[in-house]
């Protein structure tokens, strides 16, 4: 029995977080502005210590 991992993210889209307002965007292309509010957005899918 094959079994797919749900935690295998998409190599494709990346999910990135306003740091001002909190609103999320999963997009392909990179963006360096959050579209609601236009303040600066954080990468959530990379680890951080």
């Amino acid at each position: 029995m094959v079994y797919t991992d749900p935690y295998t993210p998409n190599e494709n889209k990346r999910t990135y977080e306003c740091r001002a307002c909190g609103h999320r965007e999963t997009t392909s292309t990179s963006i360096g502005f959050c579209p609601k509010c236009h303040g600066a957005v954080l990468n959530i899918g990379v680890t951080r210590e």
